[in-house]
C-alpha cells in the first residue's frame, strides 16, 4: 500500500478515535447524549452538573486513556521493529515487572500514596531496562542478548514482586498491591494528563526523527552498517524513548496488558505495512481500543472493573482471530 493511502487511512482512524471520545464523554452513571457533550463543550449548556461531569471527571480520564493508548501502542510499535518480532511486547526487557515490583515495595515500605508508588515504581522500571541494556551491551549477539538479559531481569523483579506479596499485610497492602497489578484509570486528573501528555509527545518526536534509520535497521545490523547508521545508538535511543513512555505510563496507571502487542498488529493488517509508516495508525488502533475498553470498564458492571481484565480478554480474542485467519491464508496459498 503506497504512503498516501496509509495517510487517509490514518485519518480515517483519527476521526473515528474523535467520534467515540465524544460519544465516551456521555457514557456513565450520568448519561448525557452526544448533542448535550457537544453543547457542554462549547458553553451552551446551562446544567451545572453536565459541565461538572464533563469537564471535571470525564475530559481527564478520556485524555489519559487515548494518551496511555497511544503511547502504549506507539511503544510496542518500536519494540517489534527493532527486534524485528512481531511478537515482540514493551515488557520483553523487563520494564513491567520492574515497575511493579517499585510498587509493590512502595505499598508495604514507604507508606503507598498514589506519588510515592507512582515515583518508585517509574524508578524501578527504569533501573531494571537499564540493568538489562548495560548487561547486554558486550555481547555479539546484540538482539539475542537483549531478549535474554531482559528475562533475567523480568524474573528477578518477579522473584522481587512475590517477596514483596508474601511480606504484605493481607488485610492491608496485598490488596492494594494486586488491584494496582490490574491497573485502571480511576485517579486520573489534568496533573497526570499533562506528565503522560508530556512523556509521550516527547518519545514521539524523538522516535519520529529516528524513522528512516529505523527503516534501515530493518534490513538487518549489517546492512544498516553499510548505509552508515549506527546501529547500537539508534538501537538504544528507540528503545529508551519506547522504554520511558511504557515506565511513565504504568507508572500512573498501573499495568495494562496486551495494548502494546495487539494495536501495532491490527495496524500492520489495517495498512499492508510493517515499518514504522503505520506508527500512527498503531498509535490510533491502541487509542481506540483502550477507550473502548475502560468504558466498558466503568459502565457495564455495578463496581468499575480493572482494565487489564479486559484489555486481557479483548487482546486475547483479537489475537486468536488473527492467528486463525493468518492459518486459513496460508492454508489457500
Amino acid at each position: 500500500m503506497s504512503l498516501q493511502k496509509v495517510k487517509v487511512k490514518t485519518a480515517v482512524l483519527v476521526v473515528m478515535l474523535l467520534g467515540l471520545s465524544i460519544v465516551c464523554l456521555g457514557l456513565g452513571r450520568y448519561n448525557l447524549s452526544p448533542i448535550e457533550v457537544l453543547k457542554t463543550l462549547i458553553g451552551l449548556e446551562p446544567e451545572k452538573m453536565a459541565h461538572t461531569v464533563v469537564f471535571g471527571m470525564r475530559i481527564p480520564r478520556i485524555l489519559l486513556v487515548i494518551l496511555s493508548g497511544c503511547g502504549l501502542a506507539l511503544s510496542g510499535h518500536v519494540y517489534q521493529v527493532v527486534f524485528r518480532n512481531p511478537l515482540v511486547s514493551p515488557d520483553i526487557l523487563g520494564v513491567g515487572s520492574g515497575c511493579s515490583f517499585g510498587a509493590a515495595f512502595a505499598m508495604v515500605f514507604l507508606g503507598g500514596s498514589f506519588y510515592i508508588v507512582g515515583t518508585t515504581a517509574f524508578i524501578c522500571g527504569i533501573l531494571v531496562v537499564t540493568l538489562t541494556l548495560t548487561l547486554a551491551r558486550r555481547s555479539t549477539h546484540k538482539t539475542l542478548s537483549l531478549v535474554l538479559w531482559g528475562i533475567v531481569m523480568s524474573s528477578i523483579a518477579s522473584s522481587g514482586l512475590m517477596l514483596m506479596k508474601y511480606s504484605a499485610d493481607p488485610t492491608k497492602h496485598l490488596p492494594s498491591i494486586e488491584f494496582w497489578l490490574m491497573g485502571g484509570f480511576y485517579n486520573a486528573n489534568y496533573n497526570t494528563v499533562v506528565l503522560v501528555g508530556l512523556c509521550v509527545a516527547v518519545g514521539m518526536i524523538i522516535l519520529f526523527s529516528l524513522r528512516w534509520k529505523l527503516k534501515v535497521l530493518m534490513l538487518g545490523d549489517e546492512q544498516a552498517q553499510a548505509l552508515g547508521v549506527s546501529v547500537k545508538k539508534v538501537r538504544l535511543l528507540a528503545l529508551g524513548m519506547a522504554t520511558l513512555i511504557v515506565a511513565t505510563i504504568i507508572s500512573v496507571v498501573g499495568l495494562v496488558s496486551w495494548i502494546g502487542l495487539i494495536a501495532p498488529h491490527l495496524a500492520k493488517l489495517y495498512t499492508k505495512r510493517e515499518d514504522l509508516s503505520c506508527a500512527c495508525a498503531s498509535m490510533c488502533f491502541g487509542g481506540i481500543l483502550l477507550l473502548g475498553a475502560d468504558t466498558c470498564a466503568r459502565t457495564l458492571f455495578p463496581a468499575e472493573l480493572p482494565i487489564s481484565i479486559l484489555t486481557s480478554f479483548m487482546g486475547a480474542m483479537m489475537l486468536a482471530v488473527i492467528l486463525i485467519q493468518s492459518t486459513k491464508a496460508s492454508l489457500h496459498n
